[in-house]
């Protein structure tokens, strides 16, 4: 069996990825672990939002940083670069949601909801300027 076969593949198929279920908040949405190109992604978790560069370089996902329902939800913007295999969070939204909406030129578009204010906010990062690239 192919190990690389996920459910969810890059523009260029090159890659691919799939969520499994690991738990879900009190009252809230579910958490998973990823396994990438067949490998499973150790010591972290993830909403099930996600954006694949369209060249299939990158690939932006919702990290959750706690599951703790008195702290969260704490999220974070977390860029695999799919070449190197490095991993960079690159903004954060204490008790509200991160979503990547959109590659755009060198940008990667976000956006972070805060529920308990009614509020959401658009951002935009310079993709190659991230300098906080760590392995898994």
């Amino acid at each position: 069996m192919d190990k690389k076969i996920g459910a969810y593949k890059s523009p260029g198929k090159v890659h691919s990825f799939d969520f499994v279920f690991e738990g879900e908040i009190r009252f809230g949405p579910n958490y998973y672990k990823l396994i990438l190109d067949g490998d499973l992604i150790n010591n972290r978790i993830f909403g099930f939002e996600f954006k694949w560069h369209p060249e299939s370089r990158y690939l932006a996902l919702q990290e959750w940083l706690t599951t703790d329902y008195q702290k969260g939800p704490i999220t974070a913007l977390t860029l695999i670069d799919l070449k190197t295999r490095k991993f960079a969070k690159i903004s954060k939204a204490d008790k509200g949601y991160i979503r990547p909406l959109k590659f755009e030129k060198e940008l990667i578009v976000f956006e972070k909801e805060y529920l308990a204010k009614g509020k959401i906010v658009e951002y935009e990062i310079n993709y190659e300027q991230i300098e906080n690239w760590e392995k898994e």
